[in-house]
């Protein structure tokens, strides 16, 4: 298990959180994760800024406990846990 810093921004496939993400690449050695419950958008967004940054993409739906615990699990086993979350996904009351 690397020692390596994780950060990670929810909704991050468009407005505060995007330009979040692009801070966090350009300030900080770290590993970003870009969230988005919608994986074209966030792979598009990931795109985007990769001139000259390297954020990382991974599914996370804030509503869904399963994208959650996945993605919980995948950082506890790669980094033995997170040092940043910034979560700013927005939810509609239905």
């Amino acid at each position: 298990m690397a020692c390596q810093k994780v950060a990670m921004v929810t909704g991050a496939n468009r407005g505060i959180s995007f330009a979040i993400v692009k801070g966090l690449c350009k300030e900080f050695d770290r590993d970003v994760y870009l969230t988005a419950r919608d994986e074209e958008k966030g792979a598009a967004a990931v795109k985007a800024l990769e001139t000259g940054l390297k954020p990382k993409f991974y599914f996370v739906d804030v509503e869904d406990k399963k994208s959650i615990q996945s993605f919980h699990n995948m950082v506890v086993e790669k980094y033995g846990g997170i040092d940043v979350v910034i979560d700013n996904a927005g939810v509609q009351f239905r």
